[in-house]
């Protein structure tokens, strides 16, 4: 966290799930960084991340993005697996190239 607030990058993770259980999730894993509850699917659809698995109840995509202080989503990355996601340091590098 330390090296996302030097470079002044703000993280937020959106979800799927109610409020409540990331509330619960956020202090059991003591996460430095706010989770933003959309059980509606409102981000999750405006970004295109909606992963239907032919359950009653969808899912999010994993994905990364950096958004600039304009609102730009200036890089990120979409993956179908939740095991694959990028590193703190490739996501670290990814913001020193943007800012070059």
């Amino acid at each position: 966290m330390a090296d996302f607030r030097q470079r002044d990058t703000e993280i937020l993770a959106v979800v799927v799930d109610p409020v409540e259980r990331n509330a619960e999730l956020a202090e059991n894993a003591a996460l430095e960084f706010p989770i933003a509850a959309d059980p509606e699917l409102r981000a999750i659809d405006a970004y295109g991340l909606r992963h239907d698995r032919g359950e009653e109840s969808p899912i999010a995509r994993p994905a990364t993005f950096l958004i600039d202080a304009e609102g730009i989503v200036r890089w990120r990355d979409l993956t179908e697996s939740y095991r694959l996601r990028p590193r703190p340091d490739d996501i670290l590098a990814r913001i020193d190239e943007l800012r070059r």
